[in-house]
């Protein structure tokens, strides 16, 4: 008879149960992808575009006064990493040019320690003498620097080529004796770009379609986001290597 009184009370209990286990399994998370990008992607490579799309008058980054103000001139004998330390060189391949899809790209130059206090970004249409000219203060340490045109610079045009040059301010304003490096950069559009993911796995799209400057720029963010992960320095490493640039200098 106890029995028989108690198989309702059973069975709500067995409804509860079961219902625990449902909502049990709609709570669970699925499976994602990890947000951690060392564990995502292992490798960030460079794949250049095609020869056409390059400049017709495109020369090799170039370095005049060696990167320098003569006033941080060093005159003992350096090695080859030594020298490539003391010297203004633009990240971009060894081919001398490189392509975006943003209006108002981020260019990265790496500067050595110095007395100057400020850097200016010029940037020319090809086969037009100007576009933009921008002035950015800098701290005077080593390192790679970001540089972007000002706010109401005019953006690239998809499809044209510019060049684009740093001039290390050695003194109050700009000299013909300045140093400077210049590089090129084309704007370009795709189709369907990636629009989300860590900074690694856009970074790793990027440079797969060829677009250096914004797979740069991503790698770059995804390594300083964790400056002493020794995989991120390692991928930055190799994809330096795959557009052609000396890595000495990457710290």
């Amino acid at each position: 008879m106890t029995m028989l009184n108690d198989r309702p009370l059973l069975n709500l209990i067995a409804t509860g149960l079961l219902l625990l286990v449902a909502i049990a399994a709609i709570a669970e998370p699925k499976p994602t992808r990890s947000s951690k990008t060392n564990e995502i992607v292992t490798r960030v490579l460079f794949k250049p575009p095609p020869e056409d799309m390059k400049p017709k008058r495109t020369r090799s980054a170039g370095s005049r006064n060696n990167g320098q103000c003569s006033q941080d001139t060093q005159t003992a004998n350096l090695t080859d990493a030594e020298s490539t330390k003391n010297n203004m060189m633009p990240l971009v391949p060894s081919s001398g040019f490189g392509l975006t899809l943003a209006k108002k790209p981020t260019l990265w130059v790496y500067l050595p320690e110095t007395s100057a206090k400020q850097v200016v970004l010029s940037i020319q249409e090809e086969g037009i003498t100007h576009h933009s000219q921008t002035f950015i203060s800098i701290t005077g340490k080593s390192g790679m620097i970001k540089l972007q045109p000002s706010g109401d610079s005019p953006p690239l045009e998809v499809g044209k080529s510019y060049q684009w040059a740093v001039i290390l301010v050695c003194g109050k304003r700009p000299s013909p004796n300045d140093p400077v490096v210049t590089s090129w950069v084309r704007r370009v559009a795709l189709a369907d770009p990636i629009q989300q993911g860590s900074m690694l796995d856009r970074a790793s799209w990027y440079g797969e379609q060829g677009i250096w400057y914004d797979a740069l720029t991503y790698l770059m963010q995804a390594r300083k986001s964790q400056p002493n992960n020794q995989q991120l320095i390692d991928i930055w490493t190799e994809f330096l290597q795959s557009g052609g640039l000396n890595s000495d200098f990457n710290n």
